[in-house]
């Protein structure tokens, strides 16, 4: 071995190069491979993966039941100021009519407050899905994000109806408010929540 060391280099001859896969070059190659495992990295010689883990999104949960919890108030209050017609009498008035037809509601003015009220049931069910354990909640996300934006076109629709005066509304419109805020919260907090991932040795052969 001394003597390899030792043995001087002869001009125009090439040494040959060794070839050496880095981490990065690893990460590549496992990259294009369909259904290929996290590639593994050395760290101080012991190869390594990165693995998602599953877990449950509190926050985005704790926004969309409230959008629920919301709803389920603005049912025993009244929606328009000087009238006794609670949220829960315009909700059962507009199953009436729906009973003749989608065309009917829509025609009626009370699709607005049966679209509030459906819309946050809904949240309230997609909140409590964030509860379940899993790698990304983005779909979640985007189905909470549809409902919150329905809901938010019917408490418009509200307000318009009103010429967008506060005082002919009640307490009962202002929880029907908060019930797309809250949704729209909950929505982009499970959209844009990254997944977060951990190091661990790779499985066994």
């Amino acid at each position: 071995m001394t003597q390899r060391l030792q043995q001087p280099h002869r001009p125009g001859s090439r040494r040959p190069r060794r070839r050496t896969h880095g981490p990065a070059y690893a990460a590549w190659e496992g990259a294009t491979v369909p259904g290929a495992p996290p590639p593994a990295v050395p760290v101080d010689g012991v190869p390594l993966r990165l693995v998602p883990l599953r877990r449950p999104d509190h926050v985005g949960s704790t926004f969309l039941v409230l959008a629920g919890v919301v709803t389920n108030v603005s049912l025993w209050l009244p929606w328009l100021r000087g009238g006794d017609v609670i949220g829960l009498s315009l909700v059962g008035q507009g199953f009436d009519v729906l009973g003749s037809g989608p065309r009917e509601l829509a025609r009626s003015d009370l699709w607005q407050p049966f679209v509030v009220v459906l819309s946050g049931g809904l949240l309230l069910l997609l909140g409590l899905s964030l509860l379940v354990p899993a790698r990304a909640h983005r779909l979640v996300g985007v189905l909470a994000l549809f409902v919150a934006l329905a809901a938010g076109w019917a408490v418009v629709a509200l307000l318009e109806d009103g010429d967008w005066r506060a005082d002919r509304f009640a307490l009962g419109m202002w929880f029907a408010v908060a019930v797309p805020a809250f949704g729209l919260l909950g929505a982009f907090k499970a959209m844009l929540t990254p997944p977060r991932v951990a190091v661990a040795p790779p499985p066994p052969s």
